[in-house]
């Protein structure tokens, strides 16, 4: 189900030698019925601001038609109403979001086929409790939630194998706790980047038994990479194995 390169490196990693993601689109008439699309509609320099809030209009009105999407990209900035728009998608399997403003993930839950999200840099979500109902998904990407520092509500995705919790380019993640991090036993793959946390402790990880991959957010002593082998028979990529001997 997942290749061996989306193991190590995140389900999201972009292969553009095998279409993921595909050539982008800017305008709804650009669509021709694939089930694999690239949406960039926003930060366009070659329109006018009226242009711009047009297309954007456009795709907001033309989007919960296109049934047979489902694996959609964002790779512009996302507004709320075009991300609300999106979750009108009920055949939808796969959401990338580059980066947004949305403020609100309420309208996920109607996504009852999603199996992989990722949402990048989003600074003003405000909860991600309805991330709690799509119980479905296996893979989850989110990256600088500023607003959020308690992640034990993700408890309630045991079908997780993929969970990425990251800090933006310039801005590290608070996290209180990775400790319910150790309840989400199918995860092969975990990634905490540009994280700030008080504890750093592996010992929750350690309990992730089926676990592969591993990206963690402070260069470990040793001892840890140690306990790792040790404690983790499946795991293959460890944190920082491209600068140290493993």
């Amino acid at each position: 189900m997942f290749t061996e390169e989306q193991i190590e490196r995140g389900f999201w990693y972009w292969n553009m030698l095998n279409d993921f993601p595909p050539e982008s689109i800017t305008k709804p008439d650009e669509y021709e019925g694939q089930s694999k699309v690239n949406i960039a509609c926003t930060q366009r320099l070659d329109l006018t601001a009226g242009e711009q809030k047009k297309l954007v209009r456009d795709w907001i009105d033309y989007l919960p038609s296109c049934k047979n999407i489902e694996m959609l990209w964002f790779t512009t900035h996302t507004p709320q109403q075009l991300f609300d728009s999106v979750c009108r998608l009920e055949n939808l399997v796969g959401l990338k979001v580059k980066w947004s403003n949305i403020k609100s993930l309420d309208n996920l839950s109607a996504l009852r086929k999603l199996r992989y999200l990722g949402i990048g840099s989003s600074s003003q979500v405000q909860s991600i409790l309805p991330l709690t109902e799509m119980t479905q998904l296996q893979v989850l990407f989110i990256e600088n939630f500023k607003r959020i520092t308690d992640f034990s509500p993700l408890v309630t995705l045991k079908d997780l194998r993929f969970l990425s919790i990251e800090g933006g380019m310039y801005t590290k993640q608070k996290v209180d706790t990775f400790e319910p991090i150790s309840e989400l036993s199918n995860l092969i793959h975990f990634s905490a980047v540009m994280i700030s946390c008080p504890d750093k402790r592996i010992d929750p990880i350690l309990k992730l038994k089926k676990l592969k991959a591993l990206k963690w957010f402070r260069t470990l002593p040793t001892e840890d990479i140690d306990r790792l082998k040790s404690e983790l028979p499946n795991l293959k990529y460890f944190p920082g194995r491209y600068s140290q001997e493993i």
